[in-house]
């Protein structure tokens, strides 16, 4: 075992994270570091060549997560807490440590595996930040006390401004022991010389209800005015993470109606999405400064008469949304998950829509089929339902393969696609056709979290949808404590809520979970890939994702492997 005044860095090629290990004897402290792709459970072994030096890569205004893992060795260790220093960088450049963001990994105990690939007992998923990005206040995570024998993760995420020079850059972070230092763990960063959009090039759109959120935060509904607040703030969580989200208030632009004419007010619905949609919800001071959402759903409005009132509510809907810039991202969620019983109504209220004006989009999470073609614009099928998987009865019915869409790609429509509990088995832990997909559980590996834009760029999907942000809220049920639905843990739930008598502070903030990095990660790849295909060509962007994913259930599980292929793609487009 190595002591304060001893340390040791190895290094492993191909892989952005450099291993090393630090030691210390007094207190009996261990720590090493490891990249974004390994959830550490609290019972983990120490690796045998047990780490500490984060060596990681990003282009300009880009996130970059690692992670130092703690671990008392023989005793408890009270007051542990980690600091980050600014980096250093050519010619006196220098990224300050108010961009460089500590989260303690908080342990949920999972009562039964999602799936076959998943397992019972403790997964680490909440990230209760340091200090906050919402409101720049101290939470009450860190300083902690480890217990003897276990292992806990810290989550460090650095964001690489859009002014910051390429080049190399280093700092570290420094661990503590009821205020005495007892390390300085190196950190480098490599700048590639090329900049991320702030905008997502692969649209989303992702379910959030503000109505839940308040049930969270603030034990039931208290006031419209802190439905808009936390709506507002978890929507701003959801772009920062590059997540366009439905849903919000839910409220609708108040109808007033005047000698048989409605006329819309939008005063409170431009407020709370207005923003988002303009580009100006972040400072210049902020990350991601200028990002816009990529979607943003029609709302209905229950007050509605007859159909006569809908088609005139649709046609002030598009009408507001041409005036503002706004309705190339307008979409109407036409129906869920429809079954052959629904054509009918799936029928009805589609023509409502096209009666009203042929702009607006709708969007039915159904697979191509050609009794629904005249009333749908984005297909958006199961990830799982676009080829057969050999061997295996299919989970859909029909399958309907990715070729079938591509007449009404040509004829203007989009293809998008969601996943949901077909990855893993809806009502119990499914068998070997549930190995292998891309999925959103907290008990699934990070690479399952982060590879969905992969697969979105080989199969040619122009956007994803997921269910739900906050599914596990809409009960009296603890979040913290179970988020399983349909038989998956986590399934439908990406944040956690922070409320000031759970995590300190005196505001409440989204807890973001580590699956919601990962899915930033998977959006912050898209981008390279993007920019690769228009720098040199698409077949070498074909190159580099064929690298990671086969097919849409077989896909490189090596992070080392995966993180090879990008930076393979970051030091091309770095030239």
């Amino acid at each position: 075992m190595l002591t304060t005044h001893r340390w040791a860095l190895l290094g492993l090629a191909a892989v952005p994270l450099v291993f090393s290990a630090l030691m210390v004897r007094s207190p009996s402290l261990v720590w090493w570091t490891t990249h974004a792709l390994e959830k550490i459970r609290p019972e983990d072994a120490i690796p045998e060549s047990p780490a500490g030096e984060a060596r990681i890569f990003a282009a300009r205004n880009e996130f970059e997560p690692f992670q130092v893992v703690v671990r008392g060795d023989r005793e408890r260790i009270r007051r542990v807490d980690l600091e980050a220093s600014d980096l250093e960088g050519p010619g006196g450049a220098v990224i300050g440590k108010r961009h460089i963001a500590l989260y303690y990994e908080w342990f949920l105990n999972l009562q039964k595996p999602s799936s076959v690939e998943g397992g019972a007992g403790e997964w680490p998923d909440p990230l209760i930040p340091r200090v906050d990005r919402y409101y720049g206040q101290r939470r009450n995570a860190f300083p902690f006390d480890l217990s003897p024998n276990r292992n806990q993760p810290i989550w460090v995420e650095v964001y690489v401004p859009r002014e910051a020079q390429p080049g190399d850059y280093a700092g570290s972070i420094t661990v503590t022991v009821e205020g005495r230092r007892q390390a300085d763990i190196p950190v480098r960063l490599t700048v590639w010389d090329f900049t991320l959009p702030s905008t997502s090039s692969l649209p989303t759109t992702f379910g959030f209800s503000g109505i839940s959120a308040i049930r969270q935060h603030k034990g039931g509904y208290t006031s419209d005015a802190d439905v808009y607040a936390l709506s507002h703030i978890y929507r701003k969580s959801a772009l920062w993470h590059r997540v366009s989200i439905h849903g919000g208030s839910m409220a609708p632009p108040t109808v007033h109606r005047r000698h048989g004419k409605l006329r819309l007010d939008w005063t409170s619905f431009d407020a709370e999405v207005g923003p988002f949609l303009d580009g100006t919800v972040f400072s210049r001071t902020e990350p991601l400064h200028g990002a816009r959402a990529t979607s943003i759903d029609l709302r209905e409005n229950r007050t509605l008469r007859s159909d006569a009132e809908k088609i005139q509510y649709y046609r002030e809907f598009i009408r507001h949304f041409r005036n503002k810039g706004w309705a190339d991202r307008l979409f109407n969620y036409l129906f869920d998950e429809p079954k052959p019983s629904d054509s009918a109504e799936v029928l009805r209220r589609g023509r409502l829509v096209r009666a009203a004006d042929s702009q607006i989009k709708n969007l039915l999470t159904a697979s191509f089929n050609p009794a629904w073609a005249e009333v749908v614009d984005i297909w958006a099928p199961l990830v799982n339902c676009l080829e057969p998987r050999p061997g295996f009865h299919d989970f859909c019915d029909p399958v309907v393969e990715r070729d079938a869409y591509s007449a009404e790609i040509a004829g203007g429509k989009k293809l998008w696609w969601y996943q949901s509990c077909a990855s893993h088995g809806c009502a119990t832990a499914g068998g070997e056709y549930f190995r292998g997909w891309p999925s959103y559980m907290i008990d699934q590996s990070a690479v399952a979290n982060r590879v969905m834009p992969w697969l979105a760029w080989k199969y040619e999907i122009g956007g994803e949808l997921y269910f739900n942000l906050t599914e596990a809220w809409a009960s009296k049920d603890n979040p913290w404590q179970s988020v399983d639905r349909f038989s998956g843990n986590g399934d439908g739930t990406l944040f956690y809520p922070g409320r000031p008598d759970g995590v300190g502070g005196t505001t409440h903030i989204p807890i973001e979970s580590i699956r919601l990095k990962l899915i930033r990660e998977g959006l912050e790849d898209y981008e390279y890939i993007v920019m690769l295909s228009k720098k040199t060509a698409p077949s070498r962007a074909a190159q580099a994702v064929n690298a990671v994913v086969r097919k849409l259930y077989d896909f490189e599980r090596d992070p080392g492997k995966f993180y090879a292929a990008r930076r393979a793609m970051g030091e091309e487009l770095g030239k």
